[in-house]
């Protein structure tokens, strides 16, 4: 893998730190009176997804590692495994379920799109989309007249999850859902 020095590594790159691969999540350059410049820079583990801070000289020496994007549709979950599938040369794959977190597990419908990251041909993370579109399948009646606050219920999607909406959001209704954290986006 090709040696760069630090001041020439951008934002999203991936680096090998310490043994691991890292990507840069951002990066300042810093001054401090007469001392020597230095980057502070926020490297984001690959496989983990912890972030820490880390301080580079601009002279130091990194290893950058070339990382290779593919969309990949996912079809079913089989056991401990995803089973994903090319779009054009419909290749299936099955993928590790512990490369998307368990809580977006619950977000997982069949025929999404994913992003697949790759160094050379071993996968080392899967990207979900931002956002889902999902049908609700199960939701509560919304009581009549309270409408004083912004009033929400809980309702059942179609991948068996529960989740927190407006109440006017009905059996039925195809909702947007954000992956992250489960929020309510709108409908669709």
């Amino acid at each position: 893998m090709p040696q760069m020095k630090m001041r020439d590594v951008k934002i999203g790159e991936a680096i090998m730190y310490n043994g691991e691969v890292w990507t840069i999540f951002d990066r300042h350059e810093q001054m401090r009176g007469n001392l020597r410049t230095f980057w502070q820079i926020k490297l984001k583990h690959l496989m983990r997804g912890n972030v820490v801070e880390q301080r580079f000289s601009p002279e130091d020496n990194v290893e950058k590692v070339i990382l290779f994007r593919e969309e990949w549709e996912y079809l079913y979950r089989d056991g401990d495994t995803f089973v994903m599938m090319h779009p054009e040369s419909f290749e299936q794959i099955h993928i590790a379920t512990k490369l998307i977190p368990e809580e977006q597990h619950k977000y997982m419908v069949p025929n999404m799109r994913l992003g697949l990251l790759k160094i050379e041909d071993k996968i080392v993370q899967a990207e979900m989309p931002q956002n889902v579109e999902v049908e609700v399948i199960d939701a509560p009646d919304a009581a009549r007249g309270d409408t004083a606050t912004s009033v929400t219920k809980l309702v059942k999607i179609e991948t068996g999850a529960e989740v927190r909406v407006p109440a006017h959001i009905r059996k039925g209704d195809k909702v947007k859902i954000r992956v992250e954290d489960g929020e309510f986006r709108g409908r669709v």
